[in-house]
């Protein structure tokens, strides 16, 4: 009896045994099959209510050289509202004030809203959109509202952080400052220092609600995330804003197809401003391509200091030596070169072919040296490359290409690449070969620099979170490009252009200027009686002491297309404004006047203060501008001319009545001191074109 009681508990344990044992093996089995054979299945499931996502932490900024900001991230907050989380007490009892409180501030009606949250509550809707891309200050408003108040997980409110990047200065620099969009390729700026401009990158948990809507279970930016560098640009918006509408009224005026102008500080290479404008299908102009940068084309005369450059440096030639123009018409081979001008000149100084532009000159020259054998071609390409034209300017905005120069000692490369016996004269003038804008410039301004060839720049400063700002210095590229006494004459040369040549009708009174006149045919290998053109100029100012060089390209405008005529009026302009604010340099019609001792205004004013005084006055105008004149024994009350078109005089003028005027006129107004005006930065006289006048009180 025992040994039967003791066989019956073995076979219990041993039943036991097995079932935990067969149970084992079953889970085994399935961790198995989901591990290796359903895996990706049930992870799929699993993640189609929650998952993560990587967001960028907040972008940096980039500013001007002065601290205006060029380009930010402003945040925006889409609104949602999880009304099952409400309690029933809390939304009997605040609703009705709730929707009061959005119709007022968002719209429609209060029963517009009271049907929404209802309809949303009776279907048991975990979200309920309420209104999209609104700014902190209306979030936070939003949050002291009735139930919202209570927040998330008892007033039902949700939201989620989005950020757009915005230029408070729209279209002035905008390409080279740049894009940072969304599935979309960077340029510019945005795009060279993406690296450092954007926020340490984090994850969100993100929440999936019914409708595949998305939102996040918490937000990056309630913790503590680092945000980008900032980014500080050697640009100055007020030089900006000039060469931005002096460019437009003039591509305006010819319909261009498209136009650059970059001012460079001639001691450092630093760009203070680049202005790129394309004609779009309805006719207006916009920042769509970096042209200064990016923009090969054949740089025709602008090239003609370059193989000066070369030609001087060879010491076969002097600025005195005599070339032959050939009544301004010579044929190459199976080619004929002419001069824009049929001047009908046999022979003139190297100095004034220079002066004239004369294509023909600048060939003969360069033929007589260069053109005559392959051992010839190689030394002018060797000449040139030692002048640092064939190389990159180095800018940090991405997209320049390596300007395009034939290599005659390459004899395998197809035909449109192979030197041939018209190369010379025609690279002499500035054909069969490409350079951009701002390459050519960089040499103008080489030479402005005695020789220096700087490196031409546009962020001056990193500043990072926590860091010491990091300071990015000027750098020579090449300390001297040609023999001091060939820069000499280069300079020369360029001087001479303005005073006796092709630019010396330039309409520039309060300074000097050094530079050379561009016409370019581009399509003058075809046969068609269609012919289209780029204008420019290039050059610096002041001529004695250069401070800035500038370059404008004006790309096919219609109606003109002589350097002078197009490119001329823009760098002429340009000039005559940036100058006229340089506080070291006082326009001419300035000098000789004692300004601050003049009085001009408002008629009325004065009267009322001079009967107030007692002092007598010589009433001499019904104008309600005056100028009040003492020099002599009686104060005399004059008239001041206003015109509607004309830039006015406002010498001696108070502030607030020089504001009054200028902005009657439609021009905007920047000032420095206080006081009486002593200067302004636009000549009187000068034909109003949206222009922005910097007044200079004392």
């Amino acid at each position: 009896m025992t040994m039967d009681r003791k066989s019956e508990l073995l076979v219990r344990v041993y039943i036991v045994f097995f079932v935990f044992v067969l149970f084992a093996a079953v889970i085994l089995s399935k961790v198995i099959t989901i591990s290796l054979f359903e895996g990706e299945k049930w992870r799929e499931r699993g993640g189609r209510n929650v998952k993560w996502i990587e967001v960028e932490g907040e972008r940096g900024n980039i500013y001007d050289e002065k601290g205006n900001l060029l380009a930010t991230s402003l945040p925006h907050f889409d609104i949602y509202v999880d009304v099952m989380t409400i309690s029933e007490s809390l939304y009997k009892s605040e609703l009705i004030a709730l929707c009061h409180k959005l119709s007022n501030f968002l719209g429609y009606t209060p029963e517009y809203w009271h049907s929404k949250f209802n309809k949303a509550r009776a279907n048991k809707s975990r979200y309920t959109p309420v209104v999209k891309h609104i700014t902190k200050e209306q979030l936070r408003k939003l949050q002291s509202f009735p139930i919202f108040k209570e927040g998330r997980f008892k007033g039902g409110l949700m939201y989620e952080v989005l950020s757009s990047r915005e230029k408070p200065y729209k279209q002035l620099a905008s390409r080279t400052i740049g894009l940072d969009r969304e599935n979309a390729t960077q340029v510019g700026l945005e795009m060279s220092y993406n690296k450092l401009l954007q926020g340490e990158t984090q994850k969100k948990l993100m929440q999936r609600y019914p409708g595949d809507q998305w939102l996040p279970i918490y937000n990056p930016a309630e913790s503590d995330q680092e945000r980008g560098a900032d980014i500080v640009t050697t640009l100055n918006m007020t030089h900006q804003d000039i060469v931005h509408h002096e460019l437009l009224h003039v591509m305006d005026k010819y319909k261009a197809n498209a136009g650059t102008a970059i001012l460079m500080e001639v001691e450092t290479g630093a760009i203070k401003a680049i202005s790129n404008l394309g004609r779009t299908p309805e006719g207006s102009y916009i920042e769509d391509y970096n042209y200064a940068v990016g923009r090969l084309s054949e740089p025709g005369s602008t090239f003609k200091l370059i193989s000066a450059l070369a030609m001087l440096s060879s010491g076969k030639i002097d600025l005195d030596t005599k070339i032959a123009l050939d009544g301004g018409k010579k044929k190459f081979y199976d080619r004929t070169m002419y001069d824009s001008d049929r001047h009908g000149l046999s022979v003139a100084s190297f100095k004034e072919v220079f002066e004239l532009s004369s294509n023909v000159g600048m060939a003969n020259a360069a033929y007589s040296i260069y053109g005559k054998s392959r051992d010839g071609w190689i030394e002018f390409y060797e000449a040139l490359k030692s002048l640092s034209v064939m190389q990159e300017s180095g800018i940090e905005i991405p997209g320049e290409p390596l300007p395009f120069f034939k290599n005659p000692s390459l004899e395998s490369i197809p035909a449109n690449k192979r030197w041939s016996g018209t190369t010379v004269p025609w690279m002499a003038h500035g054909y069969e070969m490409q350079m951009t804008p701002l390459q050519i410039l960089s040499i103008y301004n080489a030479v402005a620099n005695d020789g220096m060839l700087m490196k031409p720049y546009i962020v001056k400063e990193i500043i990072e979170p926590g860091e010491k700002p990091k300071k990015i210095n000027p750098k020579i590229l090449n300390a001297q490009i040609a023999k001091k006494e060939v820069i000499e004459k280069a300079q020369e040369l360029l001087v001479g252009v303005s005073e006796r040549g092709t630019a010396k009708k330039f309409e520039i009174t309060n300074t000097t200027f050094a530079g050379k006149t561009g016409t370019t045919r581009i399509n003058y290998w075809k046969s068609t009686s269609t012919k289209e053109y780029n204008a420019s100029f290039v050059g610096y100012f002041p001529a004695e002491n250069p401070k800035y060089s500038l370059m404008v390209v004006i790309y096919n405008p219609k109606g003109a297309y002589y350097g002078s005529q197009v490119a001329g009026p823009v760098f002429s302009e340009i000039v005559q404004r940036i100058s006229g604010m340089e506080e070291r340099k006082v326009p001419e019609y300035v000098k000789g006047r004692e300004v601050v001792k003049a009085h001009s205004g408002y008629k009325t004013d004065y009267t009322k203060l001079l009967e107030f005084i007692g002092l007598d006055y010589n009433n001499q105008s019904k104008s309600n501008w005056v100028d009040m004149n003492g020099e002599h024994s009686d104060l005399a009350i004059k008239a001041k001319k206003i015109s509607t078109k004309k830039v006015p005089n406002l010498i001696g003028m108070g502030l607030r009545d020089a504001v009054y005027v200028l902005e009657s006129l439609g021009l905007k107004v920047e000032q420095q001191g206080m006081g009486r005006v002593y200067m302004q930065s636009i000549k009187p006289g000068t034909t109003i074109r949206n222009q922005t006048v910097k007044l200079f009180l004392k």
